[in-house]
């Protein structure tokens, strides 16, 4: 499978592709468009932005191929010895898992844009790319000058690449690993702080895979790259890769400023996932098939770790300080409490959902999200095994386990497996917890205080200051000056009186309100409330009863009085400060 991939035209932003098949072997040959791509577990039909398509042979007459659905095609290539596929792909959208071109840029995700054989995907493959002079071409693959090289099609699809004139680029070294950051866009940097930070989280999560006896550094690349897409725009995303990860921030402006908390979240956050799914997946996707879903309950792990660690690495390698972290922790705890499809759906069944509804918020009070409550379980089973072992593990000593007895075995793992490595090193059954937690749909609270209790801190609530969300029980955005319901705390004084998720609410008690919701309901003590709503077109005059209760609390965690002695060393090891200095 060989490519050719043009800059031609970037302002109407079709890139040209061909690609030639050897086909000897084959009477007829099933090519496959990609429906999704790693790292984003929803299908993409990416199919749907080619045009022209079209196949040759190798004299050039056309060969015929039926379309089977979607994404397939079956090919006639009898006592043919290769044959040509031609399409221009749409490369219009900018973020860190699509292919886009313009006047300043060639960037290409090939999980997006490139067909390949079918059943065939374990043979080596290459891209030649047709560019102007003076263009760069940054890519984990090998390459030389303007030629990338593929061991198979597994790894092309998981080797992004950028071509332009607009990088900025240092690198840094690591137990003798090269990393490289590169940024495409308009942005002043402080390559300073940026290489010193950098270089803090990225030796802490080598040190977790690393093994001193042997002195081997546990990490699958000897180079990896970090590629920034730096808009003018806001922006925010990452991709995981194997020897790469692809990020997408904005405002430049912002990047050293009000960005640069994000930035370096989301870079320790991809840099981890080169252990936890790019080299240890689950069976489900091992190896990944492009052509449909790959369902998985294992999305918690996967996506959960990675979000728990990420931001916990930046305050161990005292990137950042243990107020940060409380914060970011907070934050977890917070969407977990407002979300009530905690009560419906389990994080293991929201991870097999995924591929239905993908990341977007979907029906109200459905789902959970694999990111943010598989953190908080990531946590509570830190902290278990913690715990059980008397600090001589953590969740660490799992993952290493998993990479050592599965990746480096060239082999998925199952949920069996997960258990029972957490089971290993806590010492403990989990069974229930794996039931009750990780499938069902118990609170969370219980494990959570103990977990806490491990490190010397307890959970508390306190009073929401907004009057909207405290009395009423509803979330607002406002929008051209209206302020539109988007969430209803159950069993609320705005769920008895009728409210609906986007109504707008036009008055309160007679009061019409303008600019600002919270001033109209401070004053306000009489309750029930009155309220005027525009319903679709509908203007609705709806009465909100006396609930005598206060919802949407706030959740902190705050240090306990008098913590044990295991408390402090469990949390010293934990995040690598003093529990008296936090």
């Amino acid at each position: 499978m060989n490519y050719t991939i043009t800059y031609q035209n970037p302002t109407q932003q079709y890139i040209p592709i061909e690609a030639v098949f050897d086909c000897r072997s084959n009477d007829k040959l099933e090519l496959q468009f990609p429906a999704w791509r790693p790292g984003r577990y929803e299908l993409g039909n990416f199919a749907k932005n080619v045009r022209n398509f079209k196949i040759v042979d190798e004299k050039g007459k056309q060969v015929s191929f039926k379309k089977q659905n979607k994404d397939s095609w079956l090919v006639d290539c009898e006592g043919l010895k290769n044959i040509k596929v031609t399409y221009s792909y749409f490369s219009n959208e900018l973020n860190a898992g699509s292919t886009f071109v313009d006047d300043t840029q060639l960037y290409v995700n090939p999980v997006n844009c490139l067909i390949y054989m079918k059943v065939r995907e374990m043979e080596p493959c290459s891209i030649q790319l047709n560019i102007p002079a003076g263009f760069e071409l940054v890519c984990g693959a090998p390459h030389s000058e303007n030629r990338i090289s593929f061991t198979d099609v597994h790894e092309m699809m998981d080797s992004p690449f950028i071509a332009s004139t607009n990088l900025q680029h240092k690198s840094y070294k690591v137990f003798g690993i090269n990393f490289h950051l590169w940024f495409h866009g308009v942005v002043e940097l402080d390559w300073t702080r940026i290489i010193s930070d950098f270089e803090k989280f990225t030796k802490t999560q080598l040190k977790k895979f690393s093994d001193r006896k042997t002195k081997t550094v546990g990490f699958p690349v000897k180079d990896y790259h970090y590629l920034y897409q730096i808009q003018q725009i806001k922006a925010y995303h990452g991709v995981e890769h194997k020897s790469t990860t692809v990020v997408s921030l904005g405002p430049a402006v912002d990047l050293m400023d009000k960005l640069y908390d994000d930035f370096l979240g989301v870079s320790s956050h991809e840099l981890y996932h080169v252990w936890n799914i790019k080299s240890m997946r689950p069976t489900e996707m091992y190896p990944y098939d492009y052509s449909k879903e790959n369902f998985s309950h294992l999305g918690y792990v996967a996506e959960g770790v990675t979000t728990y660690l990420g931001d916990l690495f930046l305050a161990e390698s005292n990137v950042k300080d243990f107020v940060w972290y409380k914060k970011k922790f907070e934050i977890l705890l917070q969407k977990h409490f407002n979300n009530f499809g905690r009560f419906n759906y389990s994080v293991a069944a929201s991870s097999w959902d995924t591929w239905l509804d993908g990341y977007v918020k979907g029906a109200p009070n459905r789902k959970v999200s694999i990111y943010n409550e598989g953190a908080l379980l990531a946590f509570a089973m830190d902290m278990i095994i913690r715990n059980g072992s008397e600090n001589r593990a953590s969740i660490h000593d799992v993952m290493k386990k998993l990479y050592t007895d599965f990746a480096l075995n060239d082999k998925g793992y199952t949920e069996q497996d997960y258990k029972a490595a957490c089971e290993l090193f806590s010492g403990k059954d989990l069974s229930a917890f794996f039931a009750n937690f990780v499938h069902g749909t118990q609170p969370y609270e219980s494990i959570l205080v103990e977990a806490l209790e491990a490190i010397g801190f307890t959970l508390e609530m306190e009073q929401n200051p907004l009057f909207s969300e405290r009395i009423l029980g509803i979330k607002t955005i406002q929008s051209n000056g209206d302020f539109l319901i988007t969430d209803i705390y159950p069993g609320s004084t705005a769920e008895l009186g009728g409210l609906m998720l986007n109504d707008q609410i036009l008055a309160i008690n007679m009061q019409e309100v303008k600019a600002d919701l919270e001033n109209v309901l401070a004053p306000i003590f009489d309750i029930p409330l009155s309220l005027k709503v525009n319903r679709a077109g509908r203007i609705l005059d709806l009465i909100c009863p006396n609930t005598n209760r206060d919802v949407y609390p706030i959740y902190k965690i705050e240090k306990v009085k008098i913590p044990s002695k295991l408390n402090k060393r469990i949390f010293k090891s934990w995040i690598a400060f003093n529990w008296e200095d936090c």
